[in-house]
């Protein structure tokens, strides 16, 4: 099973997550039709943070800014790396979800 496919698995088991499948490696995550991550696998995956979390993510090194029009969104690139940490993903995966779902 590929890290898509497990990302995708344990999204899809959180009330109101939807996927749009554009191909073999990428993937959009929404809630009530609202985007919060873009998948780029295996290299990278895209997502919406609110604002302050997204700053202290960034000076930790956690994540790094995406091209300007989307930062201005909350959006952040997680590079996953050779040996991606599941559940690391994940946590920030569920932050971003939860901070989509609370705008929508």
């Amino acid at each position: 099973m590929s890290l898509l496919d497990m990302i995708a698995g344990e999204m899809l088991l959180v009330p109101g997550v939807e996927m749009k499948d554009h191909g073999d490696e990428e993937i959009e995550l929404h809630v009530r039709g609202k985007s919060f991550a873009h998948i780029h696998s295996p290299d990278r995956i895209e997502l919406r943070l609110p604002p302050d979390l997204k700053e202290v993510m960034i000076s930790q090194g956690t994540v790094s800014r995406s091209p300007e029009v989307h930062d201005r969104e909350g959006w952040v690139l997680l590079k996953l790396g050779p040996r991606p940490d599941l559940r690391r993903i994940m946590r920030i995966l569920q932050q971003s979800y939860q901070f989509t779902s609370s705008t929508v």
